[in-house]
């Protein structure tokens, strides 16, 4: 009965690792739908790595003059065009410029947003004055677009609308002491907003004089909490981050681009890491016989559902970084079930019974196993917290392999073993366990137990883990 038991739980599991095989490699259309089903492996999202992507160049005219030459000011808006893609939430991307005038920028086909883009070229420039503009005043500025490190859209809940949050400078902090002092002086209570030039028609909002700060809010005079003043204060937001470029931006030309390692690169990373896969399970099942089997089996859950979490978390996104981290989490796996399969040998070697080496297997490299995880655990969190593209996705990948290897070897692993354990607790050589020939085998200790479970007992002599 035991043993009939075992069977159909393999049977069982061996359809559902089947389903998970064609879930992760197949594609097709769900019958009765225009939906198509693209796979676990298809349906990860990849990096320009193995993605295609649009290449946009701009050319660059220099604003600042205080700067002496157009490259260094192309130097000096590299790091603001980085800041402004990556709030605006753009995953991957590449920044690069091209002789003394030029800027390229590579990003990912399926990102592509020429209105997005095209904000890069609608700079405005912000100025703060502490008197009113009329048709006969034009009004001394005290803080420009020069001392805003950064501009992003938010909300005041206690005036209940949409406005501008502006971070200032290390120098537009200094200059803003002065601003007070001024208003001080002549004893004005508000700071005055302008965008573009300082007259009465580009008045965007007012400041009071008291809420001045290095991160102050602005809001629009007529804002009011609805959706389109979000798309407006948004645009705005952006308009300012962009107006303190040290050049303004004119799109020259727009390519797409094909994936850096081939059109077919990704293809090639699957079939490699499907060979490595396979050479993995032909040595753990020469290595350990029936027991590097059940490790098998093992492995394919494990990479089922690694591919599984891979393209359901929104975290992960395939480069070459993250490829390579595929093939370290299998490599961390294997040697892990090894850890496990050593250890087992070991306990029959010593005269233990199968099942109960099996059982002190997996207790004794439990520590062994566990520190190894949470230190790749930990160290994956760090690189995904702080790294940036490749290597924030080579910590994600290694995050998502760190917890389901620990599942896959101390739940699954181990049930696996505890099913087969009722069809073979007496074989040693089937599962390539071996002892010295005047190792004597140790006797477990007789438990007395009632008649009417004896005979239950004596049929599942593989007895559980």
């Amino acid at each position: 009965m035991v043993k009939k038991r075992s069977i159909t739980r393999f049977v069982v599991l061996a359809f559902v690792a089947l389903i998970g095989i064609l879930l992760t490699v197949c594609f097709f259309t769900i019958p009765y739908t225009t939906t198509n089903y693209n796979g676990f492996v298809n349906s990860i999202p990849l990096g320009l790595d193995y993605s295609s992507g649009v290449s946009i160049v701009y050319s660059a005219e220099k604003t600042n003059s205080t700067i002496s030459s157009t490259s260094q000011a192309v130097d000096n808006t590299l790091s603001k065009i980085d800041k402004f893609l990556s709030y605006h939430g753009f995953s991957e991307y590449e920044i690069n410029k091209q002789g003394d005038t030029k800027i390229e920028i590579q990003i990912l086909e399926d990102e592509y947003s020429s209105t997005m883009l095209g904000l890069l070229e609608s700079g405005q420039k912000i100025f703060f004055t502490i008197e009113e503009a009329s048709d006969s005043l034009t009004p001394e500025s005290y803080l420009d677009s020069s001392d805003i490190s950064f501009a992003e859209v938010s909300y005041n809940q206690n005036s209940s609308v949409y406005g501008i949050n502006v971070t200032l400078t290390n120098l537009g902090k200094s200059k803003l002491d002065n601003l007070k002092k001024q208003a001080d002086y002549i004893d004005s209570d508000t700071v005055y907003v302008y965008l573009d030039e300082i007259n009465s028609s580009n008045a965007y909002g007012e400041i009071s004089v008291s809420k001045l700060d290095k991160t102050m809010f602005i809001s629009s005079s007529s804002a009011s909490n609805t959706t389109s003043d979000y798309s407006n204060a948004y645009q705005t937001a952006s308009n300012i981050f962009v107006g303190t470029f040290d050049v303004t931006l004119e799109q020259e030309s727009m390519n797409t681009i094909s994936a850096k390692l081939g059109d077919n690169a990704w293809l090639y990373t699957l079939i490699a890491f499907l060979v490595f896969a396979i050479a993995i399970m032909i040595f753990m099942w020469v290595k350990y016989g029936d027991l590097g089997l059940l490790a098998n089996f093992a492995l394919i859950f494990f990479i089922v559902l690694q591919f599984f979490f891979m393209q359901a978390l929104p975290f992960i996104r395939l480069d070459l970084g993250g490829a390579l981290a595929m093939f370290l989490s299998l490599i961390l796996f294997t040697v892990c079930q090894i850890i496990i399969c050593e250890r087992v040998g070991k306990e029959y070697a010593i005269g233990n019974r199968i099942h109960v080496s099996c059982k002190n297997g997996f207790k004794k490299s439990f520590w062994r196993i566990f520190d190894l995880h949470i230190i790749t655990l930990v160290a994956s969190i760090i690189l995904l917290l702080i790294g940036k593209y490749s290597i924030s996705y080579f910590g994600g990948v290694i995050f998502i392999a760190s917890l389901v290897s620990f599942f896959t070897l101390y739940v699954l692993f181990r049930f696996f073993v505890n099913t087969y354990l009722p069809l073979n607790s007496t074989k040693p050589k089937k599962l390539k366990l071996y002892r010295e020939a005047n190792v004597k085998e140790i006797k477990e200790e007789v438990e007395i137990i009632p008649e009417d479970k004896a005979s239950a007992l004596t049929s599942e002599e593989g007895g559980q883990l």
